[in-house]
């Protein structure tokens, strides 16, 4: 009885303060490689990135709080660079972790169920993407043109596996929504 009792009380405490929690989505990162008081854009703009607020990185760190009520795709990039050089990543309830890189397609976000989903699923996509480009290197003489064509078929059918399998995973979430919507290849 007094284990029921014990029970209830730290599950009603629990639950109290789950349910107090802000709908806010805190993202903290790393951009060592870039001078202090660089500053960084916030954007739900992906074709433009047209920014909704900044973010100024000090000592090779920056943090931002958002609140929100939905989970949308969000690009962060640096204010001296062209906004497809930045990271895209999901606002969502929790801790969004980026680690942004002035190298292409090298930057890197992690923290929540699906930015860990998105993350994943480019690293399988950049995996293909290296492979085709050294399928491609190797593509000097014609008479390996039906092995190069396999090959390439191979690859584009691994990328689309990929993107299928991650939907299907998350078709309960924003990824898998934004997938859904974006992509033709379902």
């Amino acid at each position: 009885m007094v284990k029921s009792k014990l029970f209830f009380m730290l599950s009603t405490v629990a639950f109290a303060l789950a349910a107090c929690q802000p709908d806010s989505c805190r993202i903290k990162g790393e951009a060592k490689e870039f001078e202090d008081s660089t500053l960084l854009y916030l954007s739900t703009d992906l074709r433009d990135g047209h920014p909704f607020d900044s973010i100024r990185v000090d000592d090779g760190r920056f943090y931002y709080r958002l609140e929100t009520d939905s989970t949308c795709l969000c690009l962060l990039y640096p204010a001296t660079k062209h906004p497809m050089e930045g990271v895209t990543f999901f606002t969502e309830r929790g801790n969004v972790y980026i680690e942004l890189s002035p190298e292409t397609a090298a930057s890197r976000v992690s923290g929540t169920v699906i930015n860990n989903e998105w993350q994943a699923l480019n690293d399988r996509v950049s995996h293909c993407d290296q492979q085709l480009r050294e399928t491609m290197q190797e593509a000097k003489d014609s008479i390996i043109i039906r092995r190069l064509y396999a090959d390439v078929d191979s690859l584009y059918e691994g990328v689309n596996q990929a993107i299928r399998e991650t939907a299907l995973r998350n078709r309960d979430n924003a990824l898998g929504r934004f997938i859904n919507r974006h992509y033709n290849n379902l």
